[in-house]
């Protein structure tokens, strides 16, 4: 059996596994629970009729500039809102709100702008136990005479993108199915492109939390400790660049430690949305190339792990 065989081999069996298992089982509800939840936070002004559409919109292109602009605030030579200001990079941000909430599906541009935010804390669920969970229980040992250690990784990293993949497509089918029969703010014309549009953004995005969930299977043993460490990592890169960044705006010397935003693709991932094309190119290089990085490192660790 060649090798592509055995890794496809092991992709499905990780996804009948995650099917059946606890943490498969959890992973699949908190996802599409969590998923549905931002959702219904998106439609509850429209729907309990607290706010007009035209109003909706004009206040969501706002926000959108202000996430925007926090986004990207470290990017360039300026690190606060009065040097973008006069630097006139804010009315790029305004284009770039309006693109997202006035040219396309003001409901649907917003609940992917949030998916981006809790998805990369949720895919570690789907990925922490693909290696560990085996080490554990001294079961992986009966599996490497049969197929290389190599193969099993890429493998079960293959089972949990797909799974990943397949948890988002129907989080965002049941999405757009809603907005264009219940909340039909906008047309299926407008809703299905941009839908298809986001939805590729958002795979993109699983691809290096999901290796990262997998690399940090390969650096511990135990399984819970392997998803708290990824999750950690997770939400600890943005807390302490911003905080560091924030120090550097008083003492330089620490100024560029802000970048460890950019060790995940919390730096970047907003521009995957963005309305120019070569943007949204580099951003999706980039994801993969952290995806790359995370699993190269992840083989690595595991061929020589000590089982």
């Amino acid at each position: 059996m060649s090798r592509i065989s055995h890794i496809l081999l092991h992709a499905r069996n990780s996804m009948s596994h995650s099917l059946r298992s606890g943490s498969g089982i959890a992973f699949i509800v908190l996802t599409m629970m969590t998923g549905l939840g931002v959702a219904s936070l998106v439609f509850m002004p429209i729907e309990l009729e607290m706010i007009s559409a035209e109003e909706f919109r004009d206040n969501a292109a706002e926000a959108v500039g202000f996430f925007l602009a926090m986004a990207t605030l470290q990017e360039g030579s300026f690190n606060t809102f009065v040097q973008r200001m006069e630097a006139g990079d804010l009315v790029e941000l305004a284009t770039w709100g309006r693109y997202l909430v006035l040219d396309h599906p003001v409901l649907l541009s917003l609940t992917v702008l949030l998916l981006g935010l809790v998805l990369p804390i949720l895919l570690p669920l789907g990925s922490f136990a693909s290696i560990s969970g085996d080490v554990q229980h001294r079961s992986i040992r009966y599996l490497l005479p049969r197929t290389t250690r190599t193969s099993l990784l890429l493998g079960r990293l293959l089972g949990a993108l797909v799974l990943s993949w397949t948890l988002i497509t129907l989080l965002q089918g049941a999405i757009v199915l809603y907005l264009g029969i219940v909340l039909p703010l906008d047309g299926w014309s407008d809703l299905v492109p941009w839908g298809i549009r986001t939805l590729g953004a958002l795979m993109v995005l699983c691809v290096p939390y999901v290796a990262l969930g997998v690399l940090f299977s390969t650096l511990f043993r135990v399984p819970m400790v392997a998803l708290l460490g990824s999750v950690g990592f997770t939400l600890a890169v943005p807390v302490i660049s911003l905080s560091l960044n924030r120090a550097g705006e008083e003492w330089e010397m620490l100024g560029f430690l802000g970048y460890l935003l950019y060790l995940l693709p919390w730096g970047y991932s907003h521009n995957l949305l963005s309305p120019d094309g070569q943007t949204v190119a580099w951003a999706m290089l980039f994801c993969l190339g952290h995806g790359l990085f995370f699993t190269i490192v992840a083989v690595l660790r595991f061929r020589r792990m000590d089982l």
